[in-house]
């Protein structure tokens, strides 16, 4: 459980930075008409929910363990 907890987090951090530096970037080049741009970042971004609430998720379990 451990590892898993672990590897979640790391993703979810590693996930939420290139969420950031990829949408501070399209600002700044001013790419928003790009929609394959934009519809991959927004994946990246859901991706990004998604093991976020499952890093939370853990952590609520591991509070209960112990």
């Amino acid at each position: 459980m451990k590892i898993i907890s672990l590897s979640v987090g790391i993703l979810t951090v590693l996930l939420l930075l290139s969420t950031l530096i990829c949408g501070s970037w399209i600002k700044a080049k001013g790419l928003t008409n790009d929609t394959n741009s934009l519809a991959f970042h927004a994946k990246i971004g859901i991706a990004s929910v998604v093991f976020g609430a499952l890093s939370a998720i853990l952590l609520i379990i591991q509070v209960i363990k112990h």
